[in-house]
């Protein structure tokens, strides 16, 4: 009887199983966020177990689950994936990407930005953000620039997106006398702007959809005009541009 009831379990789990990863390979491709929060007591107890390293670092773990239902967990620079099992979460594997300093600024550390990529249904890529900032005479820059890896097995990685424009907001004076600041309308300083939306468009094949803005000033001497503007590239992860196809401006990468 108890062997009966063994191997009707093994059947359900394996029935189980299957219909998962069917689910999985039909899913689409969505971009998911890593968030805080959202382990509960026995998950966290079996992760620490396996993973006592991850754990003891200091720093938020944020957690995420695919459509296959493994479990993605974040932390500082190091990435891991439980998948379940009729014992409880068992380690498939970790990863530590390369968080460099940029701009030699230990005040804009790089960071894993807090979202997992698909690729594919079964391969997956993380962004690693190299943020700075630049400060001059009545204004200042702040700049994130992205490299993406894709995680593959045995802990390794490969960069195949190398400081792509992610973000940067500029700042420039435009005021310089008293009737600059009368005539302004409050606002004494040109300012741009730029962002970066991700979407997944089928495997291996990915939409970067820009939006820049510039504000000019009523005082500035550019011959500039206030305007808004946005661009889709269509970028094949298979042969991956050295860098969009955007105009110069928005490609702001500071003044060095």
């Amino acid at each position: 009887m108890n062997y009966n009831n063994k191997t009707s379990r093994q059947c359900i789990w394996a029935i189980l199983t299957s219909a998962i990863t069917i689910s999985a390979s039909a899913a689409p491709l969505n971009i998911l966020e890593f968030k805080k929060n959202q382990l509960n007591t026995i998950e966290q107890m079996q992760i620490c177990k396996q993973l006592k390293p991850l754990c003891d670092q200091t720093g938020q773990l944020r957690s995420l689950k695919t459509p296959d239902h493994k479990l993605w967990l974040l932390k500082n620079d190091r990435i891991a994936i439980f998948h379940p099992s009729q014992s409880g979460l068992k380690l498939d594997g970790q990863w530590q990407l390369p968080l460099v300093v940029g701009n030699t600024n230990d005040d804009d550390p790089s960071f894993i930005f807090p979202k997992l990529f698909p690729m594919t249904q079964t391969r997956y890529a993380i962004a690693v953000i190299a943020p700075f900032s630049e400060m001059y005479s009545g204004g200042g820059a702040s700049i994130e620039r992205a490299s993406f890896y894709e995680l593959l097995e045995q802990g390794k990685t490969q960069r195949f997106i190398t400081d792509y424009p992610f973000s940067f907001t500029r700042m420039i004076r435009a005021c310089f006398s008293e009737q600059d600041y009368a005539t302004s309308k409050g606002n004494c300083h040109d300012e741009d702007g730029l962002s970066l939306d991700i979407r997944p468009i089928k495997p291996m094949l990915w939409q970067f959809r820009y939006h820049y803005h510039l504000d000019v000033s009523p005082v500035s001497d550019s011959v500039e005009k206030s305007y808004k503007g946005s661009r889709n590239l269509n970028i094949d992860l298979n042969q991956v541009p050295q860098q969009p196809n955007i105009p110069h401006d928005w490609n702001y990468a500071g003044q060095g």
